[in-house]
C-alpha cells in the first residue's frame, strides 16, 4: 500500500515522503496512529506543497545564517579579565560570554551552543574559536583576552 507520511517514522520514512509499505503495517500501525495517510491524489498534492514550503523555509534560514556569518566573520572579541602573574585567569571566558558579544555584533541572537570550545578559555592571549551555525556554515573569530588593569574597572 502506498502511503504519505505525516510524521517521521524511524527506519520507514520522513514527513512528506510517499512510500510503499506492507498493507498490514499501514492498516494496523501507521493509519490508526495518524503517522500516515493512504496515498490519494489529494494527500500526494498536500505532501508536494509541504515539501516546497519546507524547501523555501530552509533556503530563507540559510540566507539568514549567511548574513550573520558575513557580519561576524573575522571579528576580534576583546575581553578584559583579572589574571595571575603567569597569565592564568582567575575566572574564565565561556561560550556564554562569547555568544553575548557576538549577538551584539550580529544584531541577532547567537546561541552559545553554536560556539565550539573544548573548554572555557583560562589563559591570556589570542584564541581562535569556531562558530558553527549549521553543517557547512561556519566561521572563525578571534577571542583576545587581555589583563584587566585597575583603570579598566
Amino acid at each position: 500500500m502506498k502511503v504519505v507520511f505525516l510524521k517521521d517514522v524511524f527506519a520507514k520514512g520522513k514527513r512528506g515522503e510517499i512510500k510503499e509499505v506492507a498493507d498490514g503495517y499501514a492498516r494496523h500501525f501507521l493509519l490508526p496512529r495518524g503517522l500516515a495517510l493512504p496515498a490519494t491524489p489529494s494527500a500526494i498534492k498536500m505532501a508536494t506543497i509541504e515539501s516546497k514550503d519546507k524547501t523555501q523555509r530552509q533556503a530563507r534560514l540559510q540566507e539568514e545564517i549567511d548574513e550573520v556569518i558575513q557580519r561576524i566573520n573575522g571579528h576580534e572579541l576583546i575581553f578584559k579579565a583579572r589574571a595571575s602573574t603567569k597569565g592564568r585567569l582567575h575566572g574564565a571566558v565561556t561560550t556564554a560570554d562569547i555568544a553575548t558579544k557576538l549577538s551584539y555584533i550580529a544584531g541577532s541572537e547567537v546561541d552559545k551552543k553554536k560556539i565550539e570550545l573544548d573548554e572555557p578559555l583560562r589563559q591570556l592571549g589570542n584564541h581562535d574559536v569556531v562558530v558553527r551555525f549549521a553543517p557547512g556554515s561556519e566561521t572563525k573569530i578571534r577571542v583576545v583576552i587581555e589583563e584587566e588593569t585597575r583603570n579598566d574597572k
